[in-house]
């Protein structure tokens, strides 16, 4: 069962396990797109065997497969992805009540930044998909 809100300090507990989870879905986001782009290019051949198309749609199908579950094992942990291509994760939490999320990116050592829940593309960022970050210098406490 996963928190209601997270703290740093569990969040960062959480982090090995949300790593090697989010490195996955990173590969698996990567290898189903080329997949597509393969599909697609391989419709275009106007002698192309059936059964390459069928296979070529069965692997797509297979990696998403894996895919959804391992975003179904985010989903559990209560992590919200917010980019499969980059990794970036939020995890709920509260500043001094107020609901925010504690945001962390594939190829960070730690938890370290948050924003607000509702808070998007400001071009302030320092976080690459544009969401206004703050370090994590305040006290966020779990309810």
């Amino acid at each position: 069962m996963s928190p209601e809100f997270y703290t740093p300090e569990l969040a960062n507990r959480s982090l090995p396990l949300v790593r090697a989870i989010v490195s996955d879905v990173v590969a698996l986001t990567g290898r189903v797109t080329e997949a597509h782009d393969a599909y697609a290019a391989l419709r275009e051949q106007p002698d192309r065997p059936q059964i390459a198309l069928n296979e070529a749609r069965a692997r797509i199908a297979e990696m998403t497969a894996s895919r959804d579950a391992c975003l179904a094992e985010l989903e559990g942990l209560g992590v919200l992805l917010g980019d499969a291509t980059r990794g970036i994760c939020d995890f709920p939490a509260e500043v001094d009540g107020a609901p925010v999320v504690l945001c962390w990116e594939l190829g960070e050592a730690r938890v370290e930044w948050y924003h607000g829940r509702d808070e998007r593309h400001d071009t302030t960022s320092t976080r690459a998909d544009g969401v206004r970050r703050r370090p994590l210098e305040l006290a966020v406490t779990a309810s």
